[in-house]
């Protein structure tokens, strides 16, 4: 299905199940198909999914504007506006999850909870703050954002079910990763720090132990700061929780909505 946005941009979304509303958000260069193994999970517990490809992304529509985080939570608000969702519980990936922490900040009344799964609230690193993305800081970022990191991912590859659903959106609607750069720039050096330290929304990190992006430790600080913020440990597991180790990742997700 196609909703317009606000600058005429068509977004692609999927609305599944019936009940109580979870909004899941993907990260860069992400397809809504990295959900495979969680829609049909959260549809039998009672709930309506909602899944949609970013702006230039997916099976949406590519655009030259509107490439910042901003502008993506801005499609997202205005998305859940037309479905008619006041409240949900919001659950991003990656810069997914920064998007959501933009959401926090500007329209916080529309997240009943919030679920963050490996992403650092500050991606670069400096003396006072070591856990960025990989080695980057405010003096390489912009250089290192041109290429792809060279590691891998995921710990020991996609599972078998979501790896073949995103492999077909990958070849339906393949990702130019340097058309989205500046999207990428902009994620690196946003800050939402200020913005976890003072939610009063419940908020839950997954951290992957085996992310090649992130070390662990960003959530026990976050801890420390708000008592709404707790965090999981997932292992083995790289940066796709969700996809890499599903069945355990759904059995805490689970937990969490209970």
């Amino acid at each position: 299905m196609l909703f317009k946005t606000s600058d005429d941009i068509e977004i692609d979304y999927e609305l599944s199940g019936k009940g109580k509303s979870i909004v899941l958000v993907n990260g860069f260069g992400a397809y809504q198909e990295i959900w495979s193994a969680q829609v049909p999970f959260l549809t039998k517990l009672g709930y309506q999914v909602l899944t949609y490809d970013h702006r230039n992304m997916g099976r949406s529509q590519r655009t030259e504007k509107g490439h910042n985080i901003a502008r993506l939570t801005q499609d997202l608000y205005e998305l859940t506006s037309f479905l008619k969702i006041k409240q949900a519980i919001f659950m991003g990936h990656s810069m997914g999850a920064s998007i959501i922490f933009c959401l926090m900040k500007k329209w916080p009344e529309i997240i009943k909870q919030a679920l963050l799964v490996d992403q650092s609230p500050k991606m670069l690193n400096d003396k006072k703050w070591e856990y960025g993305f990989m080695d980057y800081t405010s003096k390489n970022y912009e250089e290192k954002c041109q290429e792809r990191p060279h590691v891998h991912e995921t710990y020991a590859g996609l599972d078998d079910g979501v790896y073949a659903k995103l492999m077909l959106a990958k070849k339906a609607n393949p990702f130019d990763r340097k058309d989205n750069v500046d999207l990428l720039e902009n994620h690196m050096s946003l800050d939402w720090r200020e913005v976890l330290e003072t939610t009063n929304i419940p908020t839950t990190f997954f951290v992957a132990k085996e992310s090649p992006y992130y070390r662990d430790g960003y959530e026990k600080w976050l801890e420390q700061k708000n008592k709404k913020i707790n965090s999981f440990i997932m292992s083995p597991s790289g940066h796709v929780i969700m996809a890499e180790i599903p069945q355990q990742f759904n059995s805490k997700l689970k937990d969490i909505l209970e």
